[in-house]
C-alpha cells in the first residue's frame, strides 16, 4: 500500500474513524481481489486527499472488527462519517463508483 492508505487494526480503528470522511477497505493479504482494489485505493487516496481518508484493515489481523462489521469475504470498502457507516460495498469495482459514493457524501 502507498503512504497515502493508512494501515488501521484493532487498537487503533475506532479512534481513526471517530472524526471525518474515511473509506476503509476490510482487506486479506492472500485475497487476489483485495490486491486488484490496490491500485484504485491509491488513485482514490491521491485525488481526495484533502477530502477523505483511505484506511486498510487487514481482516485477519483485526478479527474482532470484521465481525463487529459483518465482513465475510474480502475486500469491503465502508465509508464512514463521524464514526458512523455512510455506504458499504462489496468486491472491487470501477473508481467511478468510488468517486460517486464519496462525491454523494461530501
Amino acid at each position: 500500500m502507498n503512504e497515502d492508505i493508512i494501515l488501521v487494526d484493532s487498537y487503533d480503528f475506532d479512534e481513526r474513524v471517530e472524526k471525518g470522511i474515511f473509506l476503509v477497505v476490510f482487506y486479506a493479504e492472500w485475497c487476489v481481489q483485495s490486491r486488484g482494489l490496490e491500485p484504485i485505493l491509491e488513485e482514490i487516496a491521491d485525488r481526495y486527499y484533502d477530502s477523505i481518508r483511505v484506511l486498510a484493515l487487514d481482516v485477519e489481523q483485526s478479527p474482532d472488527i470484521a465481525v463487529r462489521f459483518g465482513i465475510e469475504k474480502t475486500p469491503v470498502v465502508i465509508f464512514f462519517k463521524d464514526g458512523k457507516i455512510a455506504e458499504k460495498i462489496e468486491g472491487v469495482n470501477p473508481p467511478s463508483v468510488y468517486s460517486e459514493y464519496i462525491d454523494s457524501i461530501l
